[in-house]
C-alpha cells in the first residue's frame, strides 16, 4: 500500500507541476521557415576535343611536299606557288614539310588543295593543326568524323 501511495503522489506533482499551478502557456504560432534555393548553374558538357584541341582551336593547311633536305626558296619546286605564304615544319622523323596557308574551315583548304594540284602540285593534302602550330597527327576522315560531329 506505501509503494501505491507514493506512485500517486509522484504522478499528481509531475501532472501538477507541467500545469504550473493552473497557469496557461501561451505558445506563438512560428511562421513555416523558408529554405532559399538558389539554382545550380546548367552544366556545361566538356568540350569535345580533337587531338587535344576544341573545334575553335583547330586550322587547316595544305601540305604540298615533304623531303628529307631543305629545298631552296627560290626553288622551281616553289614557281606554281602564288599568293600563299609557305611555311616548313619539321616532322618527328626529320623531314622538312612545306605547307601553304591558313583556313578556318576544311573546305576552305580542300579548294586551295584542288587549284594546288591543279598547278602541279599533285600530292598536296589538307592537314589539321591546333592554335598552338603543332600539327594534329590524326588520319583525316577519322579527325573530319569527329570535327563535323561538334556543333
Amino acid at each position: 500500500m506505501k509503494k501505491t501511495i507514493l506512485y500517486m503522489v509522484v504522478a499528481v506533482t509531475v501532472l501538477w507541476g507541467g500545469c504550473r499551478h493552473g497557469k496557461k502557456t501561451q505558445v506563438s504560432p512560428q511562421p513555416p521557415a523558408t529554405e532559399i534555393i538558389t539554382p545550380l548553374p546548367p552544366e556545361q558538357p566538356p568540350a569535345a576535343l580533337i587531338g587535344g584541341y576544341t573545334k575553335d582551336q583547330i586550322y587547316f593547311k595544305v601540305q604540298i611536299g615533304a623531303f628529307v633536305v631543305p629545298v631552296a626558296e627560290n626553288d622551281a619546286f616553289f614557281t606554281n606557288v602564288t599568293g600563299e605564304e609557305i611555311r616548313i615544319d619539321i616532322s618527328p622523323q626529320g623531314m622538312y614539310r612545306y605547307t601553304v596557308g591558313r583556313y578556318n574551315s576544311y573546305e576552305q583548304a580542300d579548294l586551295i588543295k584542288a587549284e594546288l594540284k591543279r598547278r602541279g602540285y599533285t600530292d598536296a593534302f589538307v592537314v589539321a593543326y591546333g592554335y598552338d602550330d603543332k600539327r594534329i597527327e590524326m588520319p583525316m576522315p577519322e579527325l573530319l568524323k569527329l570535327y563535323n560531329s561538334i556543333k
